[in-house]
Parts: C-alpha cells; structure tokens; sequence
C-alpha cells in the first residue's frame, strides 16, 4: 500500500490501548469506527483514497489488529469503505446515488410532535414539505433529543442524506459538528450566517423595536422587557438563547433611542416565580405601565397573572407578545404581537437548501420582515 494516506493522530482521550472501558459506546472499536469516520467526512482520508494499513491504523491508535479490523469491518458494513482484494482499503462515495431518491434531513432539537404544534412552527414545516416536495425531495425528520450526540455524525450518515435542514439549532459547537458532514447545509430560525452557512430567521431585533417604539409613541415612559428562562434541550439546562437575545436588542435600541430606562427582567418559567417576580415589579414606584414578552404564551400568562392582581388590560397594563399566535387575555379578546411569516421561512428555506444542493452557490442569508399588530391588549398611557 504504497500510495495509502498516513493517518492523522488520534486525539488525545478518544482512543488507544487505555480507553478499554466495559461500556459499549467506549469500546475501542467504535471509537475508531467513529474517528475514521470523521477524518473520511472532514476530507482527510478522500473518496477513492487508500486508507493506511490495518497494521498501521494498530500502531497509531495503540490497539491489536483485531480491534481495527473490527472498526474496518463496522464501516464496510454501512457502505463507507471497501476492500479491494489484493490492493487495500478504500474510501467509498459518501453521497447515495440519486436513484435512492433524494433525502433531505431536518436536524431539530425537540420531540416530533413540537412540529406538528398551530400556530407555530407547523406552518413552517408545512410549507417546506410542500416546496421540497415539488423539487423531488423527500424531508427526514431528524429529532436531535433521539440521538446519542456521542455518535451523531455517525448517525446522520446512516441516514443517506443529500443535504440538512437545522431548525432552531442555535448551538455553534453542534453546528460545527454537523458542518464536518460536508453535505449542503441551511440554518432555520437561527442566523448562522457567520459560519459559512446559509441561514433564513425572522427580523426579530426589529420586531421588539416596532412594539417598543409604538408603546413610546403613546405615552409609556415606563416599559418592561420580560422573558422567560426555558430549559433548552439541546443543553438541557435552563438558559437564554439567540433569538430572545435579538429580541431584547430591539427593545434596549428602542428604550436607549427615547432615552427611557430599561426594565429587564429574566423570569424563571414557574408560575409561582412569575407570581413573585411580577409582585415585586409592580410594587415599585413608578410601575411599569406597559410590557413586551419574547412570546405570545408567556405574554398571555403575565397577562393573567396581572388581572389575577387586580390590574385591568389594557386600561392599566398594555401588553404587546411575539408570534402573532392568537393567544387571548379573556374571551375574544387577543394580546397584541408581532406577526412573523412562519410559511415564509419554509419556503425561504426549501429555496435556499435547493440552491445549495444544485452547487456554486454561496453561503446566503434571508432575514423575514415583521409587523406589529394590534389587537386589544394595547393602550395609550394615562396623562
């Protein structure tokens, strides 16, 4: 095997004679299936391209032959490489001939059923479906709290994807990780541009501006910002993210503009803590008399817990949401929001996946325009 490619050093903890643990994820087989694999789809080791030897792969990984020959023998079996008796090793094409079809994966980080959820975010996937659909290209639903995140690349490649879809992914290291699959790549709902990536999102820094500036405009000198901390299932711990980041810009540019204080308060998402946290919000002189929420279903719960206090909406409190998702404050009466084109983003989305499948296009990124709209929740301020 003279033309074979030195192998890359493994990294440090991920393999070798000293990582023999009894679980089976830690065997040193799969480790070096799984590494393998990576260098193959980071473009280490390329298509056609003779892998070292057996004997050679034992030696750089520190294990016995028959350790190897397992890995080697694991990745023939999912099609990644092949034997060429008399010759060696080598790598295989990485990308399902398109008489498979052609599989696009949708890359999200909740359960399936979150997807089929009115008013949002079924209509997004809804209309990419139908796009995709009309381009020949069938949407594969790839839920990321299913997957050991230990062999995700290794999962994914399973799949025989032509392409991914990551929706509400705001991970940068989950993002570079799926990145080294190398197969054409669009962002949802989360910008993603800087990485190389096409992206489609809403405006929502705009979004908070518009509320914002509107609640100014009639009178509100005293505006709070609320959003609630939600356990985020990528992490799976309780955080903020990207999108609640930009849509508290666009109220802090709004607030900073008409020279009115900020009123920011992060609100962990248990009703007997938002009890409090408003209690003690509005037992300060002077009170809020105008709110805007990161999102509808945490807007008509303030709302509520508001009314449950005795104050009226939208005579003592204006409350303006994010989402425009119907959401009421009492019997036909809805929370005033900011409308966001959810079939938009699909189809935004399905457009930029088929360019990116077709080839030489670059990384491009769409930004989906929102509105206020007004609804009975909202007030001029008291004089």
């Amino acid at each position: 095997m003279e033309n074979a490619a030195a192998c890359p050093p493994l990294p440090s903890g991920e393999g070798g004679a000293g990582e023999r643990s009894s679980s089976v994820r830690f065997q040193p087989n799969l480790q070096i299936k799984q590494q393998l694999l990576r260098y193959i789809l980071e473009g280490k080791f390329e298509i056609d391209q003779a892998l070292p030897s057996i004997e050679s792969l034992s030696a750089t990984f520190g294990v016995s032959t028959k350790t190897v020959q397992k890995a080697i023998h694991a990745l023939s079996a999912d099609g990644v490489i092949e034997a060429k008796r008399g010759i060696g090793l080598f790598v295989k094409s990485l990308r399902p001939p398109s008489s498979q079809g052609r599989r696009v994966g949708l890359l999200h980080a909740n359960q399936p059923q979150y997807l089929r959820q009115k008013p949002y975010p079924q209509p997004v996937i809804a209309s990419l479906r139908r796009d995709l659909g009309r381009a020949g290209l069938n949407l594969i639903l790839c839920p990321l709290v299913q997957f050991d995140r230990l062999v995700l690349a290794e999962t994914l490649f399973k799949l025989k994807l032509n392409a991914l879809l990551l929706f509400e992914v705001d991970s940068d290291l989950l993002i570079f990780e799926v990145r080294d699959l190398r197969l054409p790549l669009v962002s949802m709902d989360y910008d993603a541009y800087r990485h190389g990536i096409s992206s489609v999102a809403f405006d929502n820094a705009y979004g908070t501006f518009q509320a914002a500036k509107y609640l100014v405009q009639h009178g509100h000198q005293r505006i709070a910002f609320l959003r609630p901390l939600l356990r985020n299932p990528i992490h799976n711990n309780r955080s903020l993210d990207a999108v609640e980041d930009d849509r508290l810009e666009g109220y802090r540019i709004a607030m900073l503009d008409a020279g009115l204080p900020l009123v920011i308060r992060e609100v962990e998402n248990k009703l007997a803590i938002i009890q409090q946290d408003l209690a003690a919000l509005f037992s300060r002189r002077p009170a809020p008399t105008a709110i805007v929420c990161t999102g509808d279903w945490f807007a008509g719960v303030v709302a509520a817990e508001l009314q449950h206090m005795g104050f009226r909406i939208p005579e003592d409190v204006s409350v303006i949401g994010f989402g425009d998702s119907g959401v009421e404050f009492a019997p036909g009466r809805r929370i005033s929001s900011v409308h966001v084109d959810a079939a938009g983003m699909g189809t935004s989305a399905a457009r930029l996946i088929v360019a990116a499948m077709a080839g030489g296009a670059p990384p491009q990124r769409e930004i989906l325009p929102t509105r206020l709209v007004l609804y009975e929740s909202v007030q001029d301020a008291k004089k």
